[in-house]
């Protein structure tokens, strides 16, 4: 067998690295997602309005998406380790302004604090792909949604820690929302610290030097942007990420707006969004497996086909039904992982070492201004012509990923079929 680049025990040694990425994740996560669930209170507490109300989300999601690509020029030029930490550290001095802002009721500040905030989900996503790095080709689904499925734990973790955190918040004379921004600090402060002491050696040094040059695409030189950009695997990945957030996002971000306007209540709205990111974020391990049993390609089209019919049942079902709204908003979260994991898989097969870094970057920061054109865009079709049009077309806009991906699969499996570097 080919030896790992690993001080010690390979597989002890991987473990430890997966363990730092996966500690990572769910520090990071626990605080994007509780400062950014109270963004929209924060903001009507400071303008005294609703508003701006969306406006920091908005915000944090353009700032993790404008992130992807210099962080990812980070990394490809000194390393996983490197990028994935000012990633981090940028949004304790994001958090940091954000809670000053509140404190100072200053928007602006506030909508700084929460631009750099973005850039810890940012690592979050990125994180995945150093996952890859140490991982052989069939086990790279599998550690790629270990990852992600840390978002969820973090998700969980997040709230137990809100009453701590408005304790010591009191004692600092800050607001009990306010408090919040405390657990973000601290969260990414530990994700900041663990990756600079414990991922090492770096992931992507590993990876360029265990895969030898013969044995990936360029032959040992990165090759141009577009050639890269023309391969059928990185054609199908990058479509799939766009087409899926795009989708996923305009469908579900106007969901709560819908159910409301429907007459359910604050609860059953609260269950629906749960269960969703649930969906989004639960299913990461198996859909990691399955696109490792599997194949790529048939777990994209898998997610494409869940993703279709968690549109048809949410777009279909009567608005006063909402258990059955929730169900396709629970269904839409799954069809998206199957898709993401699975995209991001084939997107990693497709790169060298040397390539990896700045195009995963450019997908992520694509993918995320994909998300924020689809949340305004699916405002505007809701308010224009009703949730059920809004899902008949986030269906038909499905039909590109996967006839590409069925067009494709021939030259995909011609392009995939290359010497193993991880075999004996």
């Amino acid at each position: 067998m080919t030896s790992l680049p690993f001080a010690g025990s390979p597989l002890r040694r991987r473990g430890v690295l997966m363990a730092t990425l996966f500690a990572a994740q769910v520090c990071g996560s626990t605080g994007f997602s509780m400062s950014m669930a109270v963004g929209a209170i924060m903001a009507a507490a400071i303008t005294g309005s609703n508003t701006w109300s969306g406006l920091p989300v908005g915000v944090g999601s353009l700032g993790t998406a404008l992130a992807s690509w210099p962080l990812s020029r980070l990394m490809a030029r000194f390393g996983r380790r490197p990028g994935l930490t000012v990633g981090y550290s940028l949004a304790v001095v994001g958090a940091a302004l954000g809670m000053l802002g509140v404190v100072q009721q200053s928007f602006a500040l506030f909508l700084a604090g929460m631009a750099l905030f973005g850039t810890a989900n940012t690592s979050n996503l990125l994180a995945r792909y150093a996952a890859a790095d140490i991982s052989p080709g069939a086990q790279r689904g599998r550690a790629m949604g270990l990852i992600v499925w840390g978002s969820a734990v973090g998700s969980i973790v997040g709230p137990i820690l809100m009453d701590p955190a408005i304790r010591v918040g009191a004692a600092l004379g800050v607001s009990s929302v306010a408090s919040a921004f405390l657990i973000s600090i601290t969260g990414y402060a530990l994700a900041a610290i663990l990756v600079q002491a414990f991922l090492r050696p770096d992931p992507l040094a590993i990876a360029r030097r265990l895969e030898p040059a013969s044995a990936t695409p360029g032959g040992g030189r990165a090759r141009a942007t577009g050639a890269i950009l023309r391969e059928p695997r990185v054609v199908v990945a990058y479509g799939t990420l766009m087409v899926s957030q795009l989708v996923m996002i305009g469908t579900t971000s106007t969901s709560p707006l819908y159910l409301h306007d429907q007459g359910h209540g604050v609860s059953t709205i609260g269950l629906a969004v749960s269960l969703h990111l649930g969906g989004m974020y639960v299913a990461s391990p198996l859909s990691g497996w399955l696109c490792d049993r599997f194949g790529r390609l048939p777990m994209i089209g898998a997610g494409g086909i869940v993703l279709l019919l968690a549109l048809a049942l949410a777009g279909f079902a009567p608005g006063h039904g909402g258990g059955l709204v929730i169900a396709g908003l629970f269904l839409n979260g799954v069809g998206w992982n199957l898709a993401f994991v699975s995209a991001s898989a084939l997107l990693t097969d497709a790169l060298s070492p040397l390539e990896r870094a700045s195009i995963q970057g450019l997908a992520d920061l694509v993918m995320g201004l994909m998300g924020a054109v689809g949340s305004a865009l699916g405002g505007m079709v809701l308010g224009a012509w009703g949730f059920g049009v809004l899902n008949m077309l986030g269906a038909a806009m499905l039909v590109l990923p996967l006839a590409a991906s069925w067009l494709e699969r021939e030259a995909i499996a011609a392009s995939a079929a290359e010497p193993n570097p991880w075999a004996s």
